[in-house]
């Protein structure tokens, strides 16, 4: 993550209620042998899991995966989602083959499960009223407040979350997508865990993490990644700026650590995200930031306009305007370096702009 969760960040008491009647549901199924009502929690949750009909068959099917399994494979799979419920610890010595003592019908009938609960499950009404009457738009709408996170990215820095429409209800404005940390397919168990699940730009989650595991590359080999909560990237990071003498200069991000874990999670949070491709795209062109971001009127103003974006943003600009942190940091590097170079090839195509204009006026 660029920025860390706010420490006031709400936990989505729906994933919490859920989380603990899976647990519930599958403490209850090492020692039974029938699929019955007794599996689940007493109270309005383990009554809505058991009436829900896709609820109740699918936890049927993982029930029966298991009871063919065995003994063993049931009380291994509760005491793994058991012993893996606080995530920080997870992300400092992540458990990557949690599920490699399970054959595929069990693992298959997990991912299925979890994946219903996250997915419909958490809309069902008599769950929400269980859990207040907080739905995940309420939750979202608290997440997302000025107070809390603010309206901006926190993987990326660089998009809304979601646009907000005036004149619209707060419980129907749009509200972005939840990306599990964790992703479903590879960490089944976690699909409601309320610390999982953080709200992300359609860019972050949708086009750039998909199903990225965030502790294995996809060349097999392990790696560790920032746990959102109390870790960011934001103070590890350095905008570098190449060849200011040549017609395009390049912009470059670098990391400014030689800590190796933090290395690894900084590039982890990179090929998550694509962070170092998106920025770098975005700033392809140096003139055209200067011309749209400063709109300087001459070298002068430029210099001293350059150092105004320079100056740190507060926490609230970070929380609502897209890029803020992207720009100041590309501001400060030019703050810090002799763009004496550029201001020159600068001077002189705005010079052959304006007599090109005179030429034109007058021929």
């Amino acid at each position: 993550m660029l920025f860390r969760l706010a420490p006031n960040t709400p936990r989505f008491e729906v994933f919490n209620l859920l989380n603990e009647e899976l647990l519930h549901f599958l403490e209850q199924s090492v020692s039974t042998n029938t699929f019955s009502r007794a599996l689940f929690t007493q109270g309005a949750v383990g009554q809505a899991c058991w009436t829900n009909s896709p609820t109740r068959e699918k936890s049927e099917r993982l029930f029966n995966a298991l009871q063919a399994a065995g003994n063993d494979t049931k009380r291994q799979l509760f005491q793994a989602v058991l012993d893996n419920q606080n995530l920080e610890a997870f992300f400092w010595a992540p458990q990557r083959d949690l599920f490699d003592f399970m054959n595929e019908t069990c693992q298959v009938t997990l991912k299925s499960l979890c994946t219903h609960l996250y997915c419909s499950t958490k809309d069902l009404a008599p769950v929400v009223r269980a859990s207040g009457g907080t739905n995940i738009t309420d939750h979202f709408n608290a997440y997302s407040s000025p107070a809390v996170n603010g309206k901006i990215c926190k993987a990326c820095g660089m998009k809304e979350l979601a646009a907000f429409r005036a004149g619209i209800p707060e419980g129907d404005q749009w509200r972005a997508d939840y990306d599990h940390q964790l992703c479903k397919s590879k960490y089944p168990i976690f699909s409601v865990h309320p610390d999982n699940l953080v709200p992300l730009c359609d860019v972050c989650n949708q086009d750039a993490k998909k199903a990225k595991d965030l502790f294995r590359h996809k060349n097999g080999t392990n790696r560790l990644a920032f746990y959102p909560y109390n870790e960011e990237a934001k103070g590890l990071i350095v905008i570098e700026i190449e060849n200011l003498r040549d017609p395009e200069p390049r912009i470059k991000i670098k990391w400014n650590t030689q800590n190796d874990a933090l290395l690894d999670k900084l590039n982890t949070w990179n090929e998550i995200y694509e962070i170092r491709s998106r920025v770098e795209g975005q700033f392809r062109s140096l003139e055209a930031i200067i011309e749209d971001e400063i709109c300087p009127r001459d070298s002068i103003h430029l210099a001293s306009r350059i150092s105004d974006e320079a100056r740190p943003n507060s926490i609230n600009t970070l929380k609502r305007k897209e890029w803020a942190f992207w720009f100041q940091k590309l501001f400060s590097t030019l703050d810090q370096v002799d763009i004496s170079p550029f201001v020159a090839k600068w001077n002189f195509v705005q010079q052959q702009a304006a007599d090109g204009g005179e030429y034109i006026l007058f021929e």
